[in-house]
């Protein structure tokens, strides 16, 4: 987190689907303003299951974003975190604006089931974990037993994970918010610079790749790829078709992300 050196029209939250280029979008903030990449993470995490158990009313969970928004001082602030508390920060914040990161569901199960059997995970989300996946509703398969041998969640639990999350931004007012798919956010600079009102300058187009997957398996290699692509069509086939016409099968999905430059365009 650095200290701001361009005064700040718009204080921002960015919702992003964690694996969807959050750590990226940090990088390319944090250079000219107060931005942080999951602020707080578990004392966050923490009201939310407080909250959701009945500990905390809605009325306390706003006071407390409010102190701590107040003691972070924040620019921006990004965290797949926020998009849980989504109706608080629409409340609590009505001159807000929201970045939207949707990453495809192909590859964003590839990337979450890697950062999660390559990376030791911190206490704060593997207690999160259940309430968040929510396993005893969607149990696993005789065709994804792979995953439950090595610890993870079904395919249904992580794929109702990604769908709740576009589901969840579609509240958010279309003039408050901006999506960006993954694979393009190094061409979105001009967007994101506009929507934030800062000069696009302001932004790090070198620090726009970070937090990258160190698994290198495939998820194929643990579940029978039509298996995946059935449940794609029975859980996701319509935010899909939505927010990414182009993919109709796993097959489109290197030809997406190829077609991406690594570098943003002028």
């Amino acid at each position: 987190m650095t200290v701001n050196r361009n005064p700040v029209r718009v204080k921002a939250f960015c919702v992003g689907q964690a694996k969807s280029g959050t750590a990226s979008l940090v990088g390319l903030l944090t250079g000219c303003y107060r931005a942080a990449h999951e602020p707080e993470r578990p004392e966050l995490l923490d009201m939310i299951l407080r909250e959701s158990n009945g500990e905390v009313t809605a009325e306390e969970f706003r006071e407390f974003l409010l102190a701590r928004d107040a003691r972070l001082n924040l620019e921006y602030d990004v965290s797949w975190v926020n998009q849980f508390v989504i109706g608080h920060l629409l409340e609590v914040f009505p001159a807000s604006k929201f970045i939207v990161l949707i990453r495809d569901c192909y590859s964003w199960l590839q990337s979450a089931v890697g950062h999660l059997v390559s990376r030791e995970m911190p206490g704060e989300i593997l207690d999160f974990l259940p309430w968040w996946t929510k396993p005893e509703r969607y149990p696993h398969s005789d065709h994804d037993r792979a995953l439950a041998e090595r610890g993870l969640d079904s395919v249904a639990a992580f794929l109702n994970t990604w769908n709740e999350h576009v589901d969840r931004c579609h509240s958010i007012p279309p003039d408050r918010r901006l999506v960006i798919r993954t694979h393009e956010l190094a061409r979105a600079h001009r967007p994101l610079a506009d929507f934030l009102q800062i000069p696009v300058d302001a932004l790090d187009a070198g620090s726009g790749c970070q937090n990258r997957s160190t698994w290198h398996e495939r998820i194929e290699s643990l579940v029978d790829p039509s298996y995946i692509a059935d449940m794609v069509q029975s859980i996701c086939a319509e935010n899909m078709a939505r927010h990414f016409p182009e993919i109709r099968s796993a097959q489109d999905v290197p030809a997406l992300w190829r077609a991406a430059p690594r570098q943003p365009a002028t």
